[in-house]
This record gives structure tokens, C-alpha cells and sequence, in this order.
């Protein structure tokens, strides 16, 4: 007789792991998700792919392949390491160097905790998949230090990309091939250590349409197993054994797509399987689709799945190749390639996982979110006064013609002048004109600046409170957030510290003049980011945030990376993303936008992203040329 209170209990936590949508239709997608991070910031390599984890005594250990671009020769096996919460690495643990003339590339490493013994790192060395040999190495002080190359018999792959998993004292290894007649499908297994092997026959040699490799093994009630694995044929495969992973079944599909990607499974303790995947289905007949978004799915009996989180969700592809395990603190772990450029990990609660039903393939979708379209994550606008178009009908079809998703709007001259001599001032037929031109034009107006503060001192000048005020009122007008105001040279608190205080208290005024308004100023000013921090803090106005200017950061010799990554996306109101003038964007060398885009994603930044300077030294007053040139550029990097 089953105990009632057990029974009640049981029932309990089948209800809550069958979680529906939220009453008002907004879906958490990263409920669950607990910690998200790289496991290195700077590495050695230009790229770097196909993570693999594993638990040790000692903590996490992660290995990867990173190299110039997969299948150059330089390509090789590298590890990082989590030690008193930080990572340790990238450390290099295996190369393809053959001979003196000779060198393969490195492939597909995964880890594997021998329970109460040595951790084993196998991984491959060859020219392509088709062609590759199995090696493997072994660390008997949790992956600090690693023992000779040990090659695998001509006929062994080892795992090919998740991990192996221990049955019956057997070490049960999911692998493949991909030369010969086709993609197939193999177990390979050893019983001491990867000493000797066995290897069944291609589980798809009786059904070759089934174009499979990289399989999971799941391990259900009984003894039985299952597994899941990347295919060609639009859907990820099944197949099932009832005698301990020594025969199979006939390999079938599941309800969830497969864009030709790998993924990873894993049997949690509570019972139930998550899949870490990219929920993608090829577009038409296609077998390739994007790799992003990243995706989570759990099921009870690897049959029927339930939508549960999503890892990446940008549309800059890509987000794959993820490996997962489940630690002894119940928590899992995930880490994925990302974008080729770095190796991230996901900290997972399984226990607050929502499981939402997946009908007809199709990812369930968030009503709240998806009624709107989904902005482009940055938006490209250029300074009116940079083109020599200052509140000019001129700049907004310049801009258009450019490329330009946006114009930022100067309120014009300011010199001794009470406030700014702005055409828009007290004159709402021209405001509204202008912004009418805009519209048809397809520009947005990203921002208003008021340059005119470069060589005024808001710290210091008399009439300081009415040019903000006049430029809160063009804000207005034309439907504007954010306002640009430089400290610059002459209220320069880095230069000259005693304004500091004046600078501070009129700040303050200015941030309560926002807050009113419902608007932002954004101040440039020549500290490194931690001053911007430090100064943000002493102000204390919500409506006061940094207007990020790359060459600030460039001139002064700071890491413009660090820089962002100190300030943080909520300090960022917008970006002028520019150096000084001298050379094209694409071409300065000060300038990597690439790694910019990496850093503003990684922070969270989706905005403008405005062009004020880097003009051609050689011909710095064709504004046509310079500018379209930048915004051709930024588009490609960026969108």
C-alpha cells in the first residue's frame, strides 16, 4: 500500500514540474538559470569550439578545441578550470604535432570523471571528421596536469562529442563516423579504463536514410536506455536498447526539430531527461538551420517534451555543440560554444524548471512579447553637426541615403549666447515639420546633443540652467529619451578636481529637471569608467547616466573592453562608438568593433550606437564618403 502522505507529496511535485504559461501570457525564459558566464575573457586563439564538462573532486573542469579556425593545424585541446569561484585557463592540454614538418588539427574533446579514480580527457587528431584518429590522456590531479597521448585501436573513435556513461562497469561511449559510406552511428564501449575496446555495427547500417552522429545516452527505469542524436533528416533521432546498451533498436524521430547541430542530454536524479539543443527547424526542405536560439527541454519519458528555458536567444548566430552534466550539488551545469569566440556556462536550478507543452514542433511563444516586433538590438544614427548639416532638413535625407536607422539632432551654437541659438526653440512648427521629415524619411531622431558644452562649463558659466531647460523642450517635441551633454575641456573634473563640487551639485539640479521630464541626460567626461561610477553614485539621479564615447577611453590608453564591461549596460544611456578623426572605422587599428559587439551584448546594451568622428585624414571633409563608409561598416558588424 502506497503511504498517503508520500503519495500527496508525490503528487505535489508532479504539479509543480508541469508548469503552464503565466496567467498574463509573459514566459520566463530564464527561469531556472541561476549563473551565466564565460570561462575565460582572454585566450591565445582566435576560436574556439566544442565544450565538454565534467565534475572532479576539485571542482569543474571544462575542455574545449580553439585555434586560429577549426581544421587549421594549429587547432588544439585546451582546459579551464573553476578554482575558488573563477576560472583558471584556457591551459593547453593536447596538440596534433606529428613531426617536425607535420601537424593535425584537434577536435571534440570530452571529459569523463572515473568515479574514485583519474579523469580521462579523449578527443581526436586528424585532418577532417572523416579522416581523424582517437586519443585520449589522463590527470590523476583533477586536470592540473595531464599524462602522454594514449591512441585508441585504428577502428575506435571513443566519444565522439558527449559524454560516456558507465554501465554495469562498462563505460558505454555514444560515437559515430562520418567517412566512408555516410553518417553512422556506433557504441563503443571498454571495461578497464580505455585500455581495450568493443564497438557494435553501425546502429543505422540497416537504415543508411538515417544520416545520424553525436549521440546522448539517456537512462530510464529498468535499465533501459535511450538515445538522442544530431541528423540530417530535420529532427533529432531516437533510438532504444533493453539490454544495457548491447543492442538497439531502429533509429526514429522525435517531436523536436534539429538544424544538423549537436546537442547534449542528461538523466537528472529526480527522474526526469533534459536536452540542451537549438530548437531550430531548417527553413523549407533544408537540413542546415541557424544555430541560435539555445534551448532546454525536459521529459519524463524522452518521448514527449516540454519547453523549459532558453540559454541564447540573440538573432547573431551562434549559440551550439552544448554539453551538460548534473553535479553533486543537484545543480546542472551547461556549457556551449559561443559565437565561436568563447566558451560560456549556465549554472541551472533543475528544480525551479517550468515545463510548457510543445505543439506541432513549434517552440511555445510569449504572447506578451511577441505581439510587438522585435527591435533590431542596435540601431545606427550619425551626429547632424559631424556632416556639417547642424538642424538642417539636409542631414535627415543625408542620413537616409547613407544607410542611416537614425540622426542625433545638435541644439546648435552656444558660445556666450544665454542659450542655445536652436531653430527649434520656441518655434513648434519647426519642430514638428522636422520631425515629420524624419518619419517620411525613415529616420529616428536617436538624441539631442548639446555640443555647445565642449567649450562651455556648465560648473562654472552663468546661464546654465535655461540651455538644458530649451533642450529638455526640443527633447519633447520630437519624442526623444536621451540628451547629450559633454563636461568637456572647461568643466574637465579630471583636470581640474576643485570644480568637482559645483559640477556635482548642478548635475543634480539637471538630473531633477530629467526626472520631471521623463527623459535622460547623458554627461561624457574624461574619467576612466570607475570615476563615471564613482560620480554617477555622488549625483544620485536616476536621469543621469553615461554617454560612452570610445575615443575617451582610446586616447587616455584604458581598455575600451574593460571600460564597458566596469560601467555596465544600466549606466549606458548611448554610445558615441567612434574614435578620432584619422582613419575610417573598419580601418583603425584602435577600434575593434567585433570584440565591441561581443562586450555590448554580453553587458546587455541593445541601443544607438552614433557616429561622430572617424572621418578619412586623407579627405576628412567628404562627408559622404566618411560617413557612408562608417555606417556601411558598423551595419555588417552589428546587424
Amino acid at each position: 500500500m502506497k503511504h498517503p502522505i508520500r503519495l500527496c507529496a508525490a503528487l505535489a511535485l508532479t504539479a509543480s514540474l508541469v508548469a503552464c504559461a503565466p496567467s498574463n501570457g509573459e514566459i520566463d525564459w530564464r527561469k531556472g538559470i541561476v549563473e551565466s558566464e564565460f570561462v575565460y575573457d582572454e585566450a591565445p586563439f582566435r576560436e574556439c569550439h566544442s565544450a565538454t564538462i565534467a565534475e572532479t573532486p576539485a571542482g569543474l573542469v571544462v575542455g574545449y578545441f580553439g585555434g586560429t579556425v577549426e581544421r587549421h593545424p594549429d587547432v588544439c585541446i585546451w582546459v579551464s578550470r573553476q578554482e575558488n569561484g573563477g576560472w583558471v585557463g584556457p591551459e593547453l592540454v593536447a596538440d596534433g604535432i606529428q613531426n617536425d614538418t607535420l601537424r593535425y588539427p584537434c577536435w571534440n574533446p570530452v571529459l569523463y570523471q572515473v568515479p574514485g579514480g583519474e579523469l580521462i580527457m579523449f578527443y581526436k587528431v586528424g585532418p577532417s571528421p572523416s579522416t581523424w584518429k582517437g586519443f585520449l590522456k589522463r590527470s590523476y590531479d583533477n586536470g592540473r596536469s595531464w599524462g602522454e597521448a594514449e591512441a585508441l585501436p585504428d577502428d575506435i573513435v571513443g566519444p565522439v562529442k558527449n559524454k560516456p556513461e558507465l554501465i554495469d562497469g562498462r563505460l558505454l561511449c555514444p560515437s559515430s563516423k562520418e567517412g566512408g559510406p555516410g553518417w553512422r552511428l556506433y557504441m563503443e564501449e571498454t571495461s578497464d579504463g580505455g585500455r581495450t575496446w568493443t564497438s557494435t555495427a553501425a546502429l543505422n547500417e540497416a537504415q543508411p536514410w538515417w544520416s545520424g552522429i553525436q549521440p546522448s545516452i539517456l537512462k530510464h527505469r529498468r535499465g533501459r536506455l535511450q538515445i538522442l542524436f544530431r541528423t540530417r533528416n530535420r529532427r533529432i533521432g531516437t533510438a532504444w536498447s533493453d539490454d544495457r546498451g548491447r543492442t538497439w533498436s531502429q533509429l526514429d524521430s522525435t517531436m523536436l526539430p534539429n538544424n544538423n547541430s549537436g546537442l547534449d542530454a542528461v538523466t537528472l536524479r529526480d527522474g526526469r531527461h533534459l536536452l540542451v539543443y537549438n530548437h531550430v527547424l531548417p527553413p523549407g526542405e533544408e537540413v542546415k538551420g541557424p544555430r541560435t536560439p539555445l534551448n532546454l527541454s525536459l521529459s519524463r519519458d524522452g518521448v514527449h517534451w516540454y519547453a523549459s528555458a532558453i540559454l541564447e536567444n540573440s538573432p547573431v548566430s551562434q549559440y551550439s555543440y552544448p554539453a551538460v552534466i548534473q553535479g553533486e550539488d543537484g545543480y546542472v551545469h551547461v556549457v556551449y560554444t559561443w559565437r565561436r569566440r568563447r566558451i560560456k556556462y549556465a549554472k541551472i536550478d533543475p528544480k525551479q524548471l517550468q515545463m510548457i507543452k510543445i505543439e506541432d514542433i513549434e517552440w511555445p511563444r510569449n504572447p506578451g512579447l511577441d505581439a510587438q516586433p522585435e527591435a533590431p538590438m542596435f540601431q545606427i544614427s550619425v551626429c547632424d553637426w559631424m556632416m556639417l548639416k547642424r538642424q538642417k532638413d539636409g542631414a535627415v535625407t543625408l542620413a537616409s541615403e547613407l544607410g542611416y536607422d537614425g540622426l542625433e539632432v545638435d541644439m546648435n551654437s552656444l558660445g556666450d549666447n544665454p542659450t542655445f541659438q536652436s531653430r527649434f526653440k520656441d518655434n513648434p512648427e519647426a519642430l514638428q515639420a522636422f520631425k515629420a521629415l524624419a518619419e517620411q524619411n525613415g529616420i529616428r531622431i536617436s538624441s539631442v546633443a548639446m555640443s555647445g558644452f565642449y567649450a562651455q562649463s556648465i560648473a562654472t558659466r552663468e546661464s546654465w540652467i535655461e540651455p538644458v531647460a530649451d533642450c529638455i523642450e526640443v527633447m519633447k517635441g520630437l519624442g526623444v529619451q536621451v540628451a547629450f551633454l559633454p563636461l568637456g575641456v572647461n568643466s574637465d573634473i579630471k583636470a581640474h578636481p576643485e570644480l568637482r563640487p559645483a559640477v556635482v551639485e548642478r548635475l543634480r539640479t539637471i538630473g531633477r529637471m530629467a526626472e520631471e521630464a521623463g527623459v535622460v541626460i547623458g554627461i561624457e567626461t574624461s574619467l576612466d569608467a570607475a570615476g563615471d561610477l564613482a560620480l554617477l553614485e555622488e549625483i544620485g539621479s536616476p536621469a543621469i547616466k553615461i554617454y560612452f564615447k570610445f575615443q575617451n577611453a582610446v586616447e587616455n590608453g584604458r581598455n575600451l573592453y574593460k571600460e564597458l564591461r566596469t560601467l555596465g549596460a544600466e549606466n549606458i544611456c548611448m554610445i558615441h562608438c567612434t574614435n578620432t578623426d584619422g582613419v575610417l572605422i573598419e580601418n583603425d587599428p584602435q577600434l575593434d568593433m567585433q570584440a565591441v559587439r561581443y562586450v555590448l551584448e554580453d553587458i546587455g546594451y541593445h541601443g544607438w550606437l552614433v557616429v561622430e568622428r572617424s572621418r578619412d585624414a586623407s579627405d576628412v571633409h567628404n562627408v559622404r564618403y566618411n560617413y557612408g563608409a562608417n555606417c556601411a561598416h558598423l551595419h555588417k558588424v552589428f546587424n
